[in-house]
C-alpha cells in the first residue's frame, strides 16, 4: 500500500462522538493534543480521552493514550 500523506491521527473521545483529525507529522499531532488538553484544563472542552495513532504500512496502530486532565 502507498505511504499515507497524513500518517498521524488524533482521536478525541467526547460524551457524544469521537473527533478524529489526521496530521502530517508527530509534532503536528502532539500540537493538537496540547491544544485540546489546554482547553480541557480550562473547562472549555468535553474531551475525556485522547488517542494518538500512527499509520503502520496497512493499518493504524496505537501510539499513545492520554488523559487530557493529567497531561
Amino acid at each position: 500500500m502507498a505511504r499515507k500523506s497524513k500518517p498521524w491521527a488524533v482521536i478525541c473521545a467526547t460524551p457524544g462522538q469521537p473527533i478524529r483529525t489526521e496530521h502530517t507529522s508527530e509534532k503536528k499531532a502532539f500540537e493538537k493534543v496540547r491544544a485540546e488538553a489546554d482547553l480541557v484544563q480550562q473547562g472549555r472542552s468535553r474531551v475525556t480521552r485522547i488517542r494518538v495513532e500512527k499509520w503502520a504500512t496497512d493499518h493504524w496502530q496505537l501510539f499513545d493514550l492520554i488523559d487530557p486532565k493529567e497531561w
